[in-house]
């Protein structure tokens, strides 16, 4: 299994439980540069850097992925890095090229603390209402997902009629967790998430 462990913004005591777990228990642990070594060094002392510089990323993700893509079929290694594996993170690199060359490759993802939430926690802000957060690529956002979503069918509707594809995520990672489409109302732990 190939394991993407998200190390947070930057202070090796904000990784989860989880993600501590993970790092200690796998097979082999790597982290794509010195930064993240430095957390995960914490953890475990065998952990292998591969650097993936500015300009030979594609082909340092190649290699790798070459590797992984035999080696995560009988072996558990945990990829490493700062913030959340599942934003702006060379593990979704790296994952789109062991898929490629192996799709029979298990793959699981490590949510952690991510800068954009964290920033309110260092600025000693809160954040007490329904909130939206969007990425931008060019003139068109990609992805838009609202938080606190007691009516997620209006929101969902709004979204699709701006061209997303939309999905329901309540009670995520807990007990009655839904995902699917979306309702008239729903709790609290709800968020409609969008995508093109």
């Amino acid at each position: 299994m190939l394991m993407g462990v998200s190390l947070g913004p930057g202070d090796a005591e904000l990784l989860t439980v989880k993600g501590k777990r993970v790092i200690e228990e796998s097979d082999q642990v790597i982290v794509p540069g010195r930064l993240a070594e430095r957390i995960v060094r914490r953890f475990r002392d065998d952990v292998r850097v591969v650097e993936v510089p500015m300009g030979r990323a594609d082909e340092v993700i190649e290699n790798l992925s070459g590797e992984l893509a035999e080696r995560c079929v009988n072996e558990d290694i945990a990829f490493c890095v700062l913030g959340d594996v599942a934003f702006f993170s060379t593990f979704q690199d790296l994952v789109k090229a062991v898929k490629r060359k192996n799709p029979d490759v298990v793959v699981e993802m490590i949510p952690g603390v991510p800068s954009f939430t964290a920033v309110f926690s260092r600025l000693g802000m809160f954040v007490d209402g329904s909130m939206r957060v969007r990425s931008a690529l060019g003139e068109e956002e990609k992805f838009e997902v609202i938080l606190k979503a007691t009516e997620p069918l209006e929101m969902a509707d709004d979204l699709k009629n701006r061209g997303f594809s939309v999905v329901q995520v309540e009670r995520m990672y807990m007990e009655g967790e839904f995902v699917g489409e979306p309702e008239e109302k729903a709790s609290y732990f709800t968020m409609v998430v969008g995508w093109r």
